[in-house]
């Protein structure tokens, strides 16, 4: 269908205007190529899943002290939680840094006849990614 402009798959509305044809896109596929919610419910579950846990990779005897390494498989992570047990106490936290560090030197680990276990995760808003894997060294 032509008309005199030269159009071609235009139609006309109820009021007179000429309307364009808009080729099967729905809202909700306008939406998905914007990235914004389409209204399925999915959207929000999925912006409330936990991150992914960090990776120990290494934790070596530094200056007295305890220096611990790790790989992030989720790299918006607001902060990292460190988390150090001994053969008398629990984990408890020692540390958190910045989600763009991915070392820390934790210097309260000083006596070299002690074990020190680490674990780690990683912290997006309020959500927490599950523990890493735990790795141990003495000083």
């Amino acid at each position: 269908m032509s008309d005199k402009t030269g159009y071609t798959g235009l139609s006309r509305d109820p009021s007179g205007h000429k309307a364009r044809w808009w080729f099967g896109f729905t809202a909700c596929a306008f939406a998905l190529l914007f990235s914004t919610a389409c209204g399925s419910g999915d959207d929000h579950e999925a912006s409330n899943a936990a991150p992914a846990a960090p990776e120990l990779t290494a934790i070596t005897p530094m200056a007295g002290a305890l220096h611990l390494k790790w790989t992030t498989h989720q790299h918006d992570c607001d902060s990292f939680e460190g988390e150090r047990k001994t053969s008398t106490q629990a984990f408890a936290a020692v540390f958190s840094v910045p989600g763009s560090v991915d070392n820390e030197m934790d210097a309260t680990a000083t006596d070299p006849a002690e074990t020190y276990t680490y674990r780690l995760r990683c912290k997006k808003g309020s959500t927490f990614s599950p523990y890493s894997n735990e790795m141990s060294g003495s000083p």
